[in-house]
């Protein structure tokens, strides 16, 4: 059976230090996949070669032809006015779906007369979240999306992923957060040091055992 997504003995290195080296692992299945560790383990670099921004020493990334990444940081210039982003973007990427995107920002909801540095940033986590969403892939790499957003932004966040992942695509979330995200995932990644520390299906967990226990666990005697 041929893989979404396939690393092989992965090297990467950011200066003198190896941020991966070597990794090794496979996705098979189209799952929403958490990925976890300290800063510094290898998440982000993990993502950003993934998506071909970073060089790659040796080794092999199989099955990720034209990946979405969604960074860490503001992507889109804040003069933009909410409505005109989806044109704006189909404009730079010939796999985005400007009436998905239309449509997205229609469910959020969003004022398509505000410029995008007038909204909060909560609302503008949404949109960033919901334009990768819009782009056609197999594969979407989303980069700490939840991390400044609060309760109420963060659900309204995760029913866009599992409204608008595409059935036969898989997502890679880094995150720091876990309370909470137990029924999002399907599989979770712990990395340490650039490497695969822990990996575990969530509908493997032993009842009454809890994924951020597990997790915590795993990096606290890393």
């Amino acid at each position: 059976m041929s893989s979404i997504l396939a690393v092989e003995d992965l090297v990467v290195s950011r200066g003198r230090r190896f941020s991966l080296a070597p990794l090794t692992i496979r996705f098979d299945d189209p799952d929403i996949v958490g990925l976890f560790g300290h800063n510094g383990a290898g998440k982000t670099t993990l993502l950003k070669a993934l998506a071909g921004l970073l060089p790659v020493q040796s080794g092999s990334i199989r099955g990720a032809a034209d990946p979405v990444l969604l960074p860490d940081s503001p992507f889109l210039y804040s003069f933009l006015k909410v409505g005109s982003v989806p044109d704006v973007l189909a404009d730079y990427f010939d796999d985005f779906d400007p009436e998905r995107g239309r449509s997205i920002i229609d469910e959020l909801p969003l004022d398509t007369s505000k410029k995008v540095g007038d909204l909060s940033k909560g609302m503008e986590e949404q949109l960033n979240l919901g334009m990768a969403l819009a782009r056609r892939s197999s594969v979407y790499l989303f980069d700490e999306p939840l991390a400044a957003v609060d309760p109420v932004t963060r659900d309204r966040m995760l029913g866009l992923i599992e409204q608008h992942k595409p059935d036969d695509a898989l997502v890679i979330i880094s995150t720091h957060l876990i309370a909470g995200l137990e029924s999002l995932f399907d599989e979770c990644v712990v990395l340490h040091d650039g490497r695969v520390l822990l990996r575990l299906r969530v509908s493997d967990m032993p009842e009454g055992r809890g994924l951020e226990e597990r997790i915590k666990e795993a990096m606290l005697h890393a």
